[in-house]
């Protein structure tokens, strides 16, 4: 029997009114006519978070409007309605008649997407279809275009695969669940040109997946509201502080198990809005396949939904933010589910919190020997993060073009097209476009949605300036504890005289699990929850034992290859003597340190390999950040309207008077936008970043979408880096064969994932440390070399040495510079002499007042005086000429200079020459 839900009927709502302005020559009493809803506040809670608020949803009709388009829709449109209800006949286990797929919702998804547009013709001659077996598609956030072939139109296999998603599941929302999750991915499976398919031929930027989601978060909200024309609103999310609770770290494990609290907590944050209005809610981040998701999938769904893999399933990968759409309504319902966000984001950091007391209690006996011991425990727990929501509301009626022009530039007599000239010239297209050509309906919404996003980001961010203003702790001031050795800003728990506090720390010394402190650590509640997560609690929910998810430390990463190459496995060693300590590479005997002896066969299998060659002793911090990131959320470096339109629209366009302007303006930001950095920041945090770290022996501490933190060897971390960044832009040139702005892994069978595109870039700082150095101050350093990357034009690599002689240098270089690097550091690894290197160095004062001919000249000669196994190491490919080596090297001094047009030619020579020494120090991986 035909369904129809009441908000979705089409004779009853105008979408287009739904986004319409208000009027022209709108006035007002007050400038602002809106209520919005920020929340700064702090709730605190105990007890691992599950939602409490309630909204009443059809899980069918969320499901008719997730599929009310067919995935194959682009293959042929005309009969795409027909095959779109039975495929949710097939999805529901009954019949699905056409009419209930005339979806309100379909059109507001459309209209925050949809460019001006003529119609297709009367024959067709606008119309976009197939041509000779192929869909022309553009890359949402490079432009650039490509044909890509595509499969005949097969519903037969397509209810094939929807059948066989929801087989057994009985509930419509369980096999909404289970079709948001998997069908793209095995459509994809079935040919690839479904993970790329467009939601519209004419304007084939943005996927059919991502209109599919945008009508069923429109569809949810507006179902969710009780108001008549059922308002909808943004609600905003943000969590910190985040590098300070990350960086604050002593081991490897600190650092992992900071970011993995922080993607917890934001997951935890999220669940209330995944629970009552589905997945497809969030416009920020994009949610399938990561594991915290999947993780939460599986306990509803069970085993149809793959488990997280590997490397992927324990990597960080949720930013501290979300963005999602909800109902907006005067009973309070919109507030009530942003409190209900920060009250579950709360409540999952003081269940972790409660999880680690519990142990400690239980392990130790501190509450009969040490009693108060955590009298500060509550206090610091809830003081510490900052959980802020943002309600904005969407709907013209509470947000008009009229208010958000005065939002924009505080003047009432600004017009939203004056406001927005680029949107409004945007809009001019359809006034352009001849009379007979126009559609029945009104196309001048172009920008609006922009404007809204940034909105919302006003309203959050002037939430988060009301500070919170802590309480004070009920302590006798004669029995303050002295201050966190990892946390300076808080007490450590404990005692407060001296001699107590040695006592109480010597009993908690031995920690959990194998987890341990170090001598001399006193450390506050929030260090404490950081160190013993993992042993609590966080093991548990990965599905792994807490010795399972063990980490290299920092001296066993800086050996990483040396242990290969010796054949010295530290997982087997904890496998036969449950531990190991790459500080034992070091020693100059078994028990240099009491508490931690080598075993005997180990010890002397250290020492046979040490004959040979000595281990690095210096391992690399590596930080990225993706460049302006802020700015393609906000839409500021779109793609110009022509270059995301199909070519048969744009030669139409091109062809009328008065629409250059127009054309040449950016693409407004829609959903589908956000939707396409979203899923190519998840795509290279869950599936790029943590294969390509793990093969170059590093360990991914995090991998947020547009940041990421790992430790490497020193011989791996140059090609890492570069890997790395080619990944994040699917470089056509190296993305395993993949269209340009995608990147194909190198495992068997792997299909091309979506990336940023080739005009987004990312800077990085790279920091060589000692294995002793403290890792506050080796990530300082690395942040301090990312920030000089940025500073020199982004897009660049900063690369810090730090000797433990006191010697730093940090010196920026381009990324197109770095295979020259990597080139110098594989011909010292196979024993080129880097004394021509040091001649330079010594020469600097007189060669920076020189000529830049005469430089290059002064490069030559040097290498040109190595003996000859160096300069064949340091020619230019295999088959050069040792003759070739001093001009191949004073080449590479030229290209520093030309990709470094903005340095002066001494700067180039002081960044080549001390290029030049870094190699040599990253292949030796240890001083002299």
């Amino acid at each position: 029997m035909a369904r129809q839900s009441r908000l979705s009927r089409l004779d009853s709502f105008d979408p287009h009114e739904y986004f319409a302005p208000a009027g022209a020559g709108e006035s007002y009493s007050t400038p602002l006519h809106c209520r919005l809803h920020a929340t700064p506040g702090r709730v605190a809670g105990r007890a691992r978070p599950r939602p409490e608020i309630h909204m009443e949803l059809d899980w069918e009709q969320l499901l008719i409007a997730w599929l009310h388009d067919p995935p194959d829709k682009a293959l042929d449109i005309r009969t795409h309605v027909a095959r779109g209800a039975r495929y949710l006949s097939a999805a529901l286990d009954r019949t699905v008649e056409s009419t209930e797929l005339k979806l309100l919702e379909d059109s507001l998804a459309a209209v925050v997407e949809r460019l001006p547009m003529p119609t297709a013709g009367s024959d067709g001659e606008r119309a976009v279809g197939p041509e000779r077996g192929a869909l022309h598609v553009i890359h949402p956030l490079s432009g650039v275009g490509r044909d890509v072939a595509v499969p005949g139109v097969d519903a037969d296999t397509i209810i094939g695969i929807v059948e066989g998603i929801v087989a057994d599941l009985g509930s419509a929302r369980a096999r909404y669940l289970a079709l948001w999750r998997l069908l793209p991915e095995r459509l994809a499976q079935h040919h690839d040109a479904f993970a790329v398919m467009p939601a519209d031929t004419r304007v084939p930027d943005h996927s059919i997946w991502n209109h599919m989601d945008i009508t069923a978060a429109f569809h949810a909200a507006r179902q969710a509201s009780p108001q008549p024309g059922a308002p909808v609103g943004l609600l905003s999310f943000s969590l910190g502080p985040v590098q300070t609770f990350i960086e604050a770290a002593r081991s490897v494990r600190d650092l992992w198990s900071g970011s993995m609290i922080l993607s917890r907590l934001a997951f935890d944050a999220m669940v209330p809005v995944l629970e009552q209005l589905g997945p497809s809610s969030l416009i920020f981040p994009s949610l399938r396949g990561v594991p915290f998701v999947d993780r939460w999938l599986r306990a509803q769904l069970g085993a149809r939904v793959p488990a997280p893999d590997g490397v992927a399933s324990r990597s960080p990968c949720l930013p501290n933010r979300f963005l999602a759409l909800v109902p907006w309504t005067d009973d309070g319902r919109a507030a009530g589910l942003a409190d209900e966000v920060e009250r579950c984001g709360r409540a999952s950091w003081s269940a972790l919190a409660d999880a680690v007391r519990a142990e400690l209690r239980s392990r130790h006996a501190l509450d009969g020997a040490f009693p108060g011991w955590d009298q500060l425990w509550d206090n610091q727990v809830d003081e510490w993060f900052d959980f802020r929501t943002a309600v904005t509301p969407i709907s013209p009626s509470a947000l008009s073009d009229a208010t958000l022009a005065w939002l924009s530039t505080g003047r009432s007599d600004i017009t939203f097209e004056r406001a927005f000239a680029g949107a409004g010239r945007v809009r001019s297209l359809a006034d352009a476009i001849p009379a007979a050509d126009r559609p029945g309906y009104r196309q001048d919404q172009a920008g609006r949605w922009q404007a809204l996003v940034g909105t919302a980001a006003q309203v959050l961010e002037a939430a988060r300036t009301v500070r919170h203003v802590p309480r004070a702790a009920a302590v006798d001031p004669r029995e303050v504890p002295a201050k966190c050795t990892l946390l300076g800003s808080f007490e450590q728990m404990g005692p407060g005289r001296r001699e107590d506090s040695a006592q109480f720390w010597g009993a908690v010394r031995e920690g959990l699990q194998g987890t341990r402190l170090r001598d001399g650590e006193r450390l506050c509640a929030v260090s404490l929850v950081k160190r013993f997560a993992v042993a609590a609690a966080l093991a548990d929910e990965l599905g792994v034992s807490a010795r399972e998810l063990r980490f290299a430390d920092t001296a066993t990463i800086a050996a990483a290859e040396w242990l290969d190459q010796v054949q010295l496995d530290p997982d087997q060693v904890r496998r036969e003597h449950d531990r190991w300590s790459g500080q034992w590479l070091h020693w100059t005997r078994p028990d240099q340190d009491r508490d931690d002896r080598a075993p005997d066969d180990v010890w002397g299998r250290i020492r046979r390999a040490r004959q040979d060659s000595r281990p690095p002793t210096y391992f690399a911090v590596l930080l990225m950040d993706g460049d302006r990131m802020g700015d393609w959320l906000r839409g500021n470096l779109a793609p110009s309207v022509q270059d995301v339109l199909h070519p048969r629209l744009r030669d139409y366009f091109g062809r009328l008077p008065a629409t250059a302007a127009a054309l040449a303006q950016q693409r407004p930001l829609g959903p589908a936008l956000h939707a396409a950095i979203s899923t190519a920041l998840a795509t290279f945090a869950t599936q790029l970043a943590p294969p390509i770290v793990a093969r170059h022996r590093g360990q991914l501490i995090y991998a947020g979408g547009d940041d990421l933190l790992a430790l490497l060897p020193v011989r791996t971390a140059l090609a890492c880096a570069h890997a790395l960044r080619h990944a994040f832009s699917g470089d056509p040139d190296h993305n395993g064969g993949a269209a340009s702005g995608f990147y194909r892994p190198q495992e068997p069978d792997a299909r091309e994932l979506p990336t940023m595109g080739e005009r987004a870039t990312l800077s990085a700082g790279l920091a060589v440390v000692h294995y002793k150095e403290d890792l506050r101050a080796a990530l300082d350093v690395a942040r301090r070399a990312e920030k000089a990357a940025k500073n020199a034009g982004r897009d660049r690599l900063g690369l810090a040495v730090c000797r433990r002689s006191g010697e730093h240098v940090t010196t920026v270089a381009p990324w197109s510079f770095v295979p020259a690097v990597e080139r110098l550091v594989d011909a010292f690894v196979a024993g080129a002499s880097d004394r021509w290197a040091y001649h330079l160095r010594a020469e600097l004062p007189t060669l920076v007042g020189l000529p830049a001919e005469a430089m290059a000249a002064e490069i030559r000669r040097q290498v040109d005086r190595s003996e000859p196994d160096t300069r064949r190491l340091l020619a230019a490919g295999p088959a050069a000429a040792v003759d070739d080596a001093g001009a191949a090297l004073a080449g590479s001094f030229d290209q520093l200079r030309a990709c470094s047009a903005s340095s002066s030619d001494a700067t180039s020579l002081e960044d080549f020459v001390n290029l030049c020494q870094s190699a040599s120090f990253l292949a030796r991986g240890r001083d002299a």
